[in-house]
């Protein structure tokens, strides 16, 4: 499990959550805060432009491209 995330690190990247983006995450439109907290954190990061996810429904509300995995690496 450690030598699987040590890998997974070694590619993607992790942003920051702060108490700015729990407060935008409570007031917001979303109706799963995890979701909230996972769009919002993204969007503060203009480098970000795709959230990739399995219940693409529940990021509808997103400024983003969603998408779940299957579709992201069909596109690449």
């Amino acid at each position: 499990m450690i030598a699987d995330l040590k890998l997974l690190l070694s590619f993607i990247d992790i942003v920051e959550v702060n108490k700015e983006i729990v407060l935008q995450a409570l007031n917001s439109d979303f109706m799963d805060f995890e979701d909230a907290l996972q769009n919002l954190s993204a969007v503060c990061h203009e480098e970000v432009k795709i959230i990739i996810t399995r219940n693409i429904k529940d990021c509808r509300t997103s400024w983003l491209v969603i998408m779940t995995q299957e579709v992201y690496l069909i596109s690449r």
